[in-house]
């Protein structure tokens, strides 16, 4: 029987998850499925704020995704590659 094992995070370490992929237009989906303002959800993953149920929603919406960094990185290099001449 295997067990999955898991550290739980710290609220700030998911902050450091959560801002690392954001994307246009997720804090208007936490909004939505939290039930709290926009301007709440932004509060909370600015850091000004604490409300785990907002910061918890967050996580799980973007802890699948390439981090934004990466996800640039890839679209440079992709550029780069096929705007190359060659002669």
């Amino acid at each position: 029987m295997s067990e999955t094992i898991y550290k739980k995070l710290q609220p700030v370490q998911k902050l450091i998850v959560v801002n690392s992929r954001l994307r246009h237009g997720d804090m208007s989906k936490v909004a939505k499925k939290t039930g709290f303002s926009s301007t709440k959800v932004s509060s909370v993953l600015e850091g000004r704020s604490d409300n785990d149920r907002i910061l918890n929603v967050a996580y799980n919406l973007t802890r699948n995704r390439k981090k934004n960094f990466q996800v640039i990185k890839d679209l440079t290099s992709k550029k780069n590659t096929s705007t190359t001449v060659e002669g």
